[in-house]
């Protein structure tokens, strides 16, 4: 049999890639849809793409068929996406991606590919913490703050691959009502996460301090003559610990998280701040309105709030709301120098006025470089502007009870 004359051959060629070209779109396609669920070197996957390009120039040459082979194989997994070539994927899923502190997520990793072949699933909370492995697990966020919670996945040949999601951990409220007799955990829209009875009537004041390694709430309650401070857990309201308060009419309560790291509480009748051990609650030491000698002027005649914060490098200050002036006062915390000397306290004698219309107040607190005031006769919890003593407009309220008092931002 002779050749075939040149210019016929070249006219073969010319139809024989018109013939290929709709198979070979239509293989490319194929392989990209399948690499993900078939083995594409296989043999019946193979035979399937040679038998379609079984044409006659091709079948003399098989050279060109392994190439044009290879060719749609290759092209077909950029096509469809196929992983195989490239590294795995890290899918997140969480059930909750923003709440009020502390915040518990449920994270899952199982959606991440190849799923047979991804070992280690490696998570890194945001927080500075540890991180922790498995496909699925939980965390707990014990502060306020946006964090990124991160997914490493890592497959048996050693690949890796990342993903991201951004978790919001918001402030949360706590109030006590003595009409009531509960103490009420609320988001910053005045909404109830969860509330529980105290165990005796009348609570005032509300704090959160940390014994032991974890917060505790720090309650304080008139109990119609039957005075107590109560440590409760803070997620069931269970009593861990219970004392009689320093005197008889037990007002606001706060703690300083820096050393000393005391609780400190003021009272209404016998007119004193005093500084609790955190642990037993016992005073350390008391502050009556002789200790501050502001002459005339009143003070601690008709405390209204008391709260602690921290100041860079010192034990922090206390804030005194004075009802009878309606003044917004600042006490410096001096430590004890030496064995011998005690806790001071340094009164800044100037002290600020408050719009008269928060009054009366029931506890206050700072948050967010605002002091926020409980104002009592309207059951609303406001946003004051420090250097004004005015409101801005920014309230809490629509939550139960008639008779708030105490405040405490959860951060």
């Amino acid at each position: 049999m002779g050749s075939i004359p040149y210019q016929r051959r070249e006219k073969l060629v010319e139809e024989t890639w018109k013939r290929c070209s709709l198979d070979v779109v239509r293989l490319i396609t194929l392989c990209g849809k399948l690499c993900n669920d078939a083995d594409v070197f296989s043999s019946p996957l193979e035979q399937f793409i040679i038998d379609r390009l079984e044409v006659a120039m091709i079948k003399k040459n098989p050279g060109m068929r392994n190439v044009l082979v290879a060719f749609v194989l290759a092209a077909g997994l950029a096509a469809g996406g196929c992983t195989w070539f490239g590294g795995p994927e890290a899918v997140i899923a969480v059930d909750v991606l923003q709440g009020v502190v502390p915040l518990t997520v449920t994270v899952d990793g199982s959606a991440s590919s190849p799923e047979d072949a991804v070992v280690r699933y490696r998570w890194d909370p945001g927080t500075g913490d540890p991180v922790f492995l498995g496909r699925q697990s939980t965390y707990t966020y014990e502060h306020t703050g946006t964090y990124v919670l991160t997914l490493t996945v890592e497959t048996d040949d050693g690949r890796q691959a990342s993903s991201q999601v951004t978790i919001e951990v918001q402030a949360a409220v706590w109030v006590a009502d003595t009409s009531l007799d509960q103490v009420f955990k609320l988001d910053l829209d005045g909404n109830v996460i969860t509330s529980f009875s105290v165990p005796t009537s009348e609570p005032t004041g509300v704090t959160l301090a940390e014994v032991d390694g974890r917060n505790w709430l720090f309650v304080a309650c008139q109990g119609e003559g039957n005075q107590r401070i109560f440590r409760l857990d803070p997620e069931s309201g269970a009593v861990m610990d219970e004392v009689r308060a320093p005197a008889n009419s037990p007002l606001f309560l706060s703690y300083g998280q820096v050393e000393p790291k005391r609780v400190w509480h003021v009272d209404g009748l016998s007119r004193k701040i005093y500084a609790l051990n955190r642990t037993s609650l016992q005073p350390f030491a008391s502050f009556g309105t002789n200790y501050f000698q502001l002459g005339d002027s009143p003070f601690l005649w008709d405390p209204q709030g008391l709260d602690w914060t921290g100041v860079t490098n010192t034990a922090g200050v206390l804030w005194y709301v004075e009802g009878e002036t309606r003044m917004l006062y600042e006490i410096t915390i001096v430590p004890r120098s030496d064995i011998l000397a005690g806790l001071q306290l340094d009164l800044v004698e100037e002290g600020s006025s408050l719009d008269p219309a928060l009054f009366p107040i029931a506890g206050i607190d700072w948050f967010d470089g605002m002091l926020w005031v409980v104002r009592h006769d309207h059951h609303q919890i406001v946003e004051v502007d420090p250097a004004t003593g005015q409101m801005t407009g920014e309230t809490i309220d629509g939550f139960p009870g008639a008779d708030v008092s105490g405040l405490e931002f959860q951060l």
